[in-house]
């Protein structure tokens, strides 16, 4: 009773990523939709005809109906796999809610359907879902404790589908929802399926996490892939292999300034990446202390590093400057240079939040005095 499909979860089609320009934005939210596609395609090539997707396939409920036609219209069109939709916490099984909506709008799609109420299906010979969708972005209980007891036939295949985190499972994820690790155990399926956690992460045997296929975020927890899941019996141990369907790659970088010199090894990462460069998103940590000089030098620097990159942010909350000879030459004497000169010693101060602003006023006050040194030369 071999069967192999792909587990995935967390699409959250429709996120709108406000941090960003509205054309980053529309880019990032296309790709959420485009990332079906992919997971399509590595369906095909390792022979799965069935797609689980463990909620979350929508970001929220009042999304408009040209969102969920579209992604609704993907799916159809790929005739020859047969998705199964579970409600999460961010599209719950609400009575007149969204899921009532995709049906509507869906009308009927043999090869999509959604799993929006309690219960075990055969979806392939002697093969049952298990599928707990969520009603609500929270549960009291656990949405998985009915599958100890439900009833499949003899020798059945159980696969449990579900949304929430484990109990026990270190860092949480969104859903305010409790799921017992030992499931499996308890119900006898063959494996559980999860999402919620948009990472790719094993909890147990026979409990996988797939993960977002789409990152979202800078978080360090292998999102940007669909889990390739083959049974070979409801006794046997579940082989999991996990496959790439990212577009785009969220990194964060720690960076130790102690000269312009220390951008450079970035700048030598984002070179080796060559046309790639193009779908990554980077954002800087940056610390250390810099004269004024090399401060303003490496303002030029990211601004050439953000446009070989998808986008480029940085966080100098803790990237000092200090003064020294060549800047105070620069800012030059008489009344400005006094002014220099007791900004310098607010910015050597303990006061946390006025040497910030006696460090952004030299910033400025360099930056006056350079362009008007370029003028007088110009």
């Amino acid at each position: 009773m071999a069967f192999t499909f792909v587990h995935t979860a967390d699409w959250q089609i429709g996120k709108t990523f406000g941090g960003f320009p509205e054309d980053k934005a529309a880019i990032l939210k296309r790709a959420r939709l485009d990332a079906v596609a992919r997971i399509a395609a590595q369906a095909r090539t390792k022979g799965a005809a069935h797609v689980l997707v463990a909620g979350d396939i929508f970001d929220a409920e009042t999304l408009p109906d040209q969102t969920l036609r579209e992604a609704l219209s993907i799916m159809r069109k790929c005739a020859d796999l047969t998705w199964h939709l579970l409600p999460g916490n961010h599209d719950p099984a609400r009575p007149g809610g969204l899921w009532q909506r995709v049906r509507a709008l869906g009308g009927p799609l043999a090869n999509v359907r959604a799993h929006d109420t309690q219960g075990a299906t055969e979806i392939a010979p002697g093969v049952h879902l298990l599928a707990a969708p969520l009603t609500s972005r929270a549960a009291s209980g656990d949405p998985t404790a009915w599958m100890d007891s439900a009833a499949t036939p003899e020798g059945a295949l159980r696969i449990g589908l579900a949304h929430g985190s484990v109990q026990g499972f270190g860092s949480l994820g969104e859903a305010a929802v409790q799921i017992a690790q030992d499931r499996p155990e308890r119900a006898g399926l063959a494996y559980l399926a999860l999402g919620d956690w948009h990472g790719a992460r094993q909890i147990g045997p026979r409990v996988w996490y797939s993960g977002t296929p789409e990152p979202d975020r800078y978080v360090r927890n292998e999102p940007g892939h669909a889990l390739v899941v083959r049974l070979a019996s409801p006794s046997a141990a579940p082989e999991v292999e996990r496959v790439a369907t990212a577009e785009f790659h969220w990194s964060q970088r720690a960076v130790q300034l102690d000269s312009l010199a220390d951008i450079e090894a970035v700048a030598v990462e984002v070179a080796a990446l060559g046309a790639a460069s193009r779908s990554h998103l980077l954002a800087l940590e940056l610390a250390g202390q810099l004269s004024l000089a090399e401060h303003s030098a490496l303002e030029a620097r990211l601004e050439a590093l953000a446009a070989e990159l998808f986008w480029l942010e940085h966080d100098a909350a803790d990237l000092h400057v200090a003064a020294d000879g060549a800047d105070q030459a620069m800012i030059g004497g008489g009344v400005i240079g006094e002014v220099a000169a007791r900004l310098r010693a607010v910015a050597a101060a303990d006061d946390a939040q006025a040497r910030a602003v006696a460090e952004l006023a030299l910033r400025k006050l360099y930056g006056y005095a350079r362009q008007a040194g370029e003028g007088r030369r110009s």
